[in-house]
């Protein structure tokens, strides 16, 4: 698979994640208009609660974006090194980026795990008997 395909398709997949995040503010608002109307029963006068109590159109917008440059960069990462191969696996790859990222951030080399992490230049190192 080429770069090209593999940003469009990891994009994609950025695009599934940004639309799973919008279903589950939809259904939590829903969940609360529900609870409002068990609970109210015709009174009071406060309203029931608003969808943009639940969605943010600019941040959730920027989000998307991002998980969007995640995904497709995944994708790249992922598909030009010979991990993935095949239009779902980028699509995958695409929609778990920021998990796939994120562990990637905490793997260890080889080199620290046996010797331990870096010191700092300028750090005394003492070693006790």
């Amino acid at each position: 698979m080429d770069a090209g395909l593999l940003l469009v398709l990891g994009a994609a997949g950025g695009s599934l994640r940004a639309l799973v995040d919008v279903y589950n503010q939809t259904m939590a608002w829903q969940e609360a208009r529900r609870e409002y109307r068990r609970a109210a029963d015709g009174e009071g006068d406060d309203p029931p609660p608003r969808f943009g109590d639940y969605f943010d159109p600019i941040p959730d917008a920027v989000a998307a974006l991002v998980h969007m440059g995640m995904g497709a960069a995944c994708a790249v990462l992922f598909g030009l090194s010979g991990q993935i191969s095949g239009v779902y696996a980028a699509l995958v790859v695409g929609v778990s980026a920021p998990a796939l990222l994120t562990q990637l951030g905490r793997v260890q080399t080889v080199g620290e795990a046996v010797t331990g992490p870096p010191v700092p230049q300028g750090t005394e190192v003492r070693v006790e008997p």
